[in-house]
């Protein structure tokens, strides 16, 4: 009895088995019969609603004017099988591929070349699937978008995608806000998937929503960003993951990566590059054993990966210098003007624009130089008091910005008879600046941050000068330095007692053109050797890490040559006006044009 109901229950269950696979070869048939095989270049102009199968070689579908292919169920577009080969598919813009299921578009295992300006998308997983393939090409265009709600680009991790090369100007996403939520993924166990290339222009947006990795590599491949890469979900999940061996990554310009940097446990030979720039300021969490390359000669600082610019503290020198510089010119046009036999006071107000180069082999940053003051004189016994106010901005290339404001003091002794009759001075002056630099971070959902700083600078000046008559120039000599005792920024950056000093000697000379009595015009030149001095080295930290920072020796040293033309003009019988315009070119690659205009009476 028992064996009868056995034997009845197997026959319904075989029953039941046949029914359902009649029914779903029914199903199939009826999906199947959706499809159109493509043997020859195609053009789709319209809503078409059938699959579109390629069947032969060197095939190419385009999908122009606003049409587009809609499949209701997988693979819209595919590859007859891995034998076909040269299928190119070109989606212009307005036009698009979707599918109610995965595998929008399928490339079988065939060769296939996707050029997209439209869209390609499908509701669930994988709006284009690389089964099991090796060279395809894939370009998405400025305002292409590619798009799925899974894995969008899935190289399967059975059986991989060897040499896939993606090049991406518009967008590629994914919505899933879960797992299985990559843009891309061409290695997911599978390490042994080797060649891929993607580039992210500039402009192109790789990102995800959900808990996996945006991107994800296996081995031997490369990923090149100047665009953003983010992963939408936190700053602490995966950007970017190497599974295998030997990839490299390299991050360019003003690209932007939110979310770590990983490379598997256990694998080798990965590199983290970065080409942001001279200068540019980066800091990266990463995680795993990489190699760190900066392809601009910056110091990239391990402990994940940081650089700062320090033109901050390495241009300290160069400022003193040229504010040396102006003192000095200040002090000779005053000693030029004899109105009154120098009795009564004397003001000028100037600004100057300075201009310095990049130099990658120095790593000189460029900026801009832009101030505006006021400098004052009145003679007391012997000697003169002297006040100076300014105020300025230092603009770097990279997004490096410090804002400062100046006052200093002191006094210049006319031949100077207890040192050895000669045109001497000493100042001393307080600097307060703030600072604010633009830093490129994945620890942030921007992918950059504002670092702020405020510091004070404390300088002292001192020269003389042996005035030399007839066609012998003058010859002297400058002494400064510049303490700053600590500098913080509110993000990563931050370095301790700055100490910097300058020795130059200079030549100048003046040429009378015009004197009477009621204009005069002269001309002054000056030659200035300025060398840096003392330590040229500098600790710093970034995010905890301490590094050291030596100024280069091109850096140290500068040759500058600087030219004035003065003009006064009498006013009234007690006082005059005047302006005068100078330039000065440095072996520093620096460029400045300044002027002034002046006031002098009794006062």
């Amino acid at each position: 009895m028992l064996t009868r109901l056995s034997q009845i229950y197997s026959l319904k269950i075989e029953l039941f088995i046949s029914i359902l696979l009649l029914n779903l070869f029914l199903f199939l048939q009826i999906v199947n019969s959706n499809a159109e095989n493509v043997g020859a270049d195609k053009t789709i102009s319209s809503l078409n609603e059938n699959q579109q199968v390629v069947t032969a070689d060197d095939v190419h579908i385009t999908i122009t004017n606003n049409g587009s292919v809609e499949r209701t169920g997988q693979k819209a577009i595919k590859n007859t099988d891995s034998e076909t080969a040269g299928t190119i598919l070109t989606i212009h813009s307005g036009s698009s591929v979707t599918s109610t299921a995965a595998n929008t578009i399928s490339t079988e295992g065939g060769e296939f070349e996707i050029n997209n300006s439209g869209t390609i998308s499908t509701n669930v997983s994988k709006a284009i699937s690389l089964f099991n393939s090796d060279g395809v090409s894939i370009t998405n265009n400025s305002g292409g978008i590619i798009k799925s709600d899974g894995n969008t680009i899935l190289g399967s991790a059975s059986t991989g995608a060897d040499n896939t090369t993606i090049v991406n100007s518009g967008e590629i996403f994914s919505t899933e806000t879960g797992d299985s939520s990559s843009a891309i993924i061409l290695a997911d166990s599978d390490t042994t998937t080797t060649g891929t290339n993607i580039t992210n222009n500039s402009g192109g947006e790789i990102y995800n929503a959900g808990n996996d990795s945006t991107i994800v590599l296996g081995a031997s491949s490369t990923l090149t960003n100047s665009g953003s890469i983010k992963n939408n979900k936190s700053v602490s999940n995966k950007a970017i993951q190497l599974k295998g061996n030997n990839n490299t990554v390299t991050l360019k310009d003003a690209g932007i990566v939110v979310g770590k940097i990983k490379a598997a446990n256990g694998t080798s030979g990965n590199k983290l590059r970065f080409n942001h720039g001279v200068g540019r300021a980066y800091y990266y969490d990463t995680s795993g054993d990489l190699t760190l390359e900066d392809l601009d000669g910056n110091q990239v600082v391990k402990g994940s990966a940081g650089s700062v610019g320090q033109g901050g503290s390495e241009t300290i020198d160069e400022i003193l210098s040229y504010k040396s510089i102006n003192l000095r010119n200040f002090i000779n046009r005053y000693e030029n003007s004899n109105l009154f036999n120098h009795e009564g006071g004397w003001g000028e107000l100037y600004s100057t624009i300075l201009n310095r180069n990049e130099d990658s082999n120095s790593l000189a940053m460029e900026y801009n130089l832009i101030n505006f003051g006021a400098n004052l004189i009145y003679p007391l016994d012997n000697s003169n008091f002297i006040m100076m106010f300014e105020g300025g901005v230092q603009d770097f290339a990279k997004d490096y910005r410090i804002t400062y404001q100046n006052i200093s003091g002191g006094i210049h002794i006319p031949d100077n008879d207890k040192f050895f009759n000669l045109d001497t001075f000493v100042t001393g002056g307080i600097t307060l600046k703030d600072g604010k630099r633009e830093v490129l971070t994945n620890t942030e959902s921007s992918g950059k941050v504002d670092s702020n700083s405020n510091f004070q600078t404390y300088d002292i000046q001192i020269g003389a000068k042996k005035n030399n008559l007839n066609i012998i120039p003058d010859i002297g000599f400058t002494s400064s330095i510049s303490v700053t005792p600590t500098y913080d920024e509110s993000k990563f950056y931050s370095w301790r007692n700055r100490v910097v000093g300058n020795l130059s000697i200079y030549l100048s000379d003046d040429y009378l053109i015009r004197d009477d009595k009621e204009e005069k015009l002269n001309l002054n030149w000056a030659l200035d050797l300025r060398s840096a001095i003392g330590d040229d080295e500098q600790t710093y930290s970034i995010s905890g890490t301490t590094a050291t920072y030596k100024q280069d020796n091109d850096l140290k040293r500068e040759i500058s040559l600087s030219v004035s033309m003065n003009y006064e003009k009498y006013i009234y019988e007690n006082s005059k006006i005047g302006v005068s315009y100078y330039g000065l070119l440095s072996s520093q690659n620096t460029l400045s044009l300044g002027g002034n205009a002046f006031y002098k009476m009794n006062f």
